[in-house]
């Protein structure tokens, strides 16, 4: 069964991006670290195609519609540009 696929791009403090992939029900993606929008659009696209592969299309959502459950704080442990799962 295809699981929902959902992301939300933000702006990090130092000028640069950070994209938030949830794969329902409970998995958090998130990269942080994208120089442009364009970089991280880039990365998005790839994400679409792979996972249109497994079935699972990728929709855009707001930041605000996420459950207050999902922490997509950065990590400030976490060097930008490395993929990791949200806690």
């Amino acid at each position: 069964m295809a699981r929902r696929v959902y992301y939300w791009i933000s702006d990090g403090p130092d000028g640069t991006f950070d994209a938030v992939v949830t794969i329902e029900p409970e998995t958090v993606i998130r990269r942080d670290g994208f120089a442009s929008l364009a970089e991280v659009e880039e990365w998005i696209d790839g994400l679409r195609i792979l996972m249109a592969a497994l079935g699972a299309p990728v929709a855009q959502t707001d930041a605000a519609d996420v459950p207050a459950s999902i922490e997509a704080e950065p990590d400030r442990f976490c060097r930008p540009g490395i993929l990791r799962t949200a806690r």
